[in-house]
């Protein structure tokens, strides 16, 4: 999963309560405009439905005492739902997003899952990664009811969250416990949603910190999208798929396959698509969906590497 985008994302929904976002995507205006207050009237104009009037309840255990929301918010995307919860009195939040639209459990390493305790009005984050082993679950969240004539959303949430800041080593994990969220409302999202990308290289989680999608125009070859995850340190994991690919599965065959390639860089070495496959399962004139498996290698020392469980759902340049 995307860290940087991540905290991005967190900021979007923190500071949708609280303060002004420095995220560089736009922000749903039902976030900004539709928080709902826990009371008994909140959803007075939803119908007459008696589960209508269900006050929506946040809260989790951590510190020795029982958080409670004061305010709550739900967003429902085509491939994602988004959740916070709201301490009005001094702007604490917990916030998720997560990579679906299903009852099921979420996990850490594939979903994002923070508290933001608003220390000083930063904008950093008690998130569920483990900076010493980010590819070992920190936490759940689980949605166990999604009503849909009512628009409503419920489930449950634990978590260690870690200071996002690591370059501060003097703040603890927290632990989050009991975590409940009832009767939520939710609101259909109108904006694009957010990139997503994710791999395993050679069984291990590529966590990258960055998304990149651009046109590539090379002579010889068919003009391509490019998608690239990439980390801080240099690794990157990148796609080379023909504008003309429509759905349907196409093989990799080698670094010099027209249609479709494969570069990735890990260690400093370069790597290229040896074989394996990937399969566009959504595209339109905006978006581009689908999944990849492929072994790359390296042309001067012959070392090899394993990329399963590929997912892209990327914005289109």
């Amino acid at each position: 999963m995307t860290k940087i985008k991540v905290l991005s994302i967190f900021i979007v929904l923190f500071t949708a309560f609280s303060y002004v976002s420095c995220d560089n995507e736009p922000i749903d205006p039902a976030l900004l405009q539709q928080t709902n207050t826990n009371n008994n009237g909140n959803n007075g104009n939803n119908g007459n439905n008696g589960n209508n009037n269900s006050t929506a309840v946040f809260k989790a255990d951590f510190g020795g005492q029982t958080w409670t929301a004061t305010s709550t918010e739900a967003l429902m995307y085509q491939n994602s739902i988004q959740i916070a919860g709201l301490k009005a009195a001094n702007g604490q939040t917990f916030a998720f997003v997560l990579n679906g639209t299903t009852v099921g459990t979420y996990d850490s390493t594939s979903n994002l899952i923070a508290y933001n305790a608003n220390i000083n009005s930063n904008s950093d984050v008690y998130w569920a990664v483990n900076p010493t082993n980010p590819s070992v679950s920190a936490g759940t969240v689980t949605i166990t009811t999604i009503d849909t004539v009512n628009k409503k959303i419920s489930g449950t949430f634990s978590f260690t969250g870690y200071w996002s800041d690591l370059s501060v080593s003097n703040i603890p994990p927290i632990s989050f416990t009991n975590g409940v969220f009832t009767n939520i409302p939710y609101t259909a999202g109108t904006v694009t949603p957010t990139d997503f990308f994710s791999a395993k290289v050679d069984g291990t989680e590529f966590i990258e910190d960055q998304i990149d999608v651009s046109e590539v125009f090379a002579s010889g070859y068919p003009d391509s999208y490019s998608i690239v995850g990439s980390k801080t340190n240099g690794d990157n994991v990148g796609l080379r798929i023909s504008k003309a690919l429509g759905v349907g599965t196409y093989n990799f065959s080698g670094p010099f396959n027209l249609d479709l390639a494969s570069t990735c860089k890990f260690n400093n070495l370069l790597y290229t698509s040896d074989t394996g496959a990937l399969t566009i399962s959504e595209k339109t004139a905006t978006r581009i969906k689908g999944t990849f498996s492929l072994t790359v290698s390296n042309f001067t020392t012959s070392q090899t590497k394993t990329i399963t469980q590929g997912t892209f759902d990327v914005e289109l340049p």
